[in-house]
């Protein structure tokens, strides 16, 4: 029950989809990161679905566009961009650790941080538009292609493997929630990130096998997810370097990091 449970509480934490079913079972709480992969392959299944459904509507290519490279946001009610601008606000100010982490735990909105959102929104919006076009161009001239957007089904899945791994095995910071209760947990959490670099391997594996044997989905699919966690380790690992730990801020920041290098490889391959 408590599995069931867990999976409910981090679906509803870290989406924003109506669920009528929220409880909270203080003793999964710590489970809650274990589901965290499942959780993002529903994600990324409604943001594939999302694409095949507004180009069956045959909706204006540039709204297309807003809607895909908005939903990863929406559908989280953002909540990884809210760590996003956090870290950036305090990574990028340049002061002393002690100043920097009372930057990161400061509610009020910096500039940094919103520089840094609107860089992040532009990028993304030119990547996601650039795919868009070509698949587009392409499809006009009948010039036969796989679909790279099978990509999204994957990416969100995989951003957050790096995210509970992350989280369970770095140092936390000392005002992170993940630092509560961490004496008794630590043996579970091993196991739990063993498993979830098992699921890693699963979605590489379904990556890759996309890539070989499925000609829709076209090489491009395992070099998306390459790029995806390849820039989540070194969002993740230069945060925590600067700020001497993780939280679920700069879990929230290095996923959103993971997600637009996905978005702009997908764009390069394409």
């Amino acid at each position: 029950m408590n599995y069931i449970q867990a999976f409910f509480m981090s679906f509803g934490m870290f989406t924003s989809i109506p669920c009528p079913y929220r409880p909270w079972n203080e003793k999964a709480r710590h489970l809650m990161l274990v589901f965290l992969p499942l959780v993002g392959l529903v994600i990324g299944f409604i943001w594939y679905g999302l694409y095949l459904l507004m180009g069956w509507l045959n909706i204006p290519l540039q709204l297309q566009t807003a809607v895909l490279m908005l939903y990863p946001y929406l559908i989280t009610g953002f909540i990884h961009l809210d760590g996003f601008m956090d870290t950036s606000d305090a990574i990028l100010s340049g002061r002393p650790l002690e100043e920097k982490l009372r930057i990161l735990k400061d509610p009020h909105t910096g500039a940094f941080a919103v520089i840094s959102v609107g860089i992040l929104f532009i990028v993304c919006f030119a990547a996601m538009l650039s795919t868009m076009e070509q698949l587009h161009f392409r499809q006009a001239l009948d010039i036969a292609v796989g679909d790279p957007m099978l990509a999204l089904i994957l990416i969100p899945m995989i951003t957050r493997c790096c995210s509970a791994i992350a989280v369970l095995t770095g140092k936390p910071l000392s005002h992170s929630q993940y630092n509560e209760g961490v004496g008794t947990t630590k043996p579970l959490s091993e196991v739990t990130a063993i498993s979830l670099m098992g699921l890693a391997a699963i979605a590489a594996a379904i990556a890759i096998g996309m890539g070989i044997f499925v000609k829709e989905a076209s090489y491009s699919v395992p070099l998306v997810l390459a790029a995806a966690v390849a820039a989540y380790l070194a969002a993740i690992f230069g945060a925590a370097r600067r700020l001497k730990g993780v939280s679920g801020d700069l879990a929230g920041y290095a996923l959103t990091i993971g997600e637009a290098f996905a978005i702009i490889m997908l764009a390069l391959l394409s």
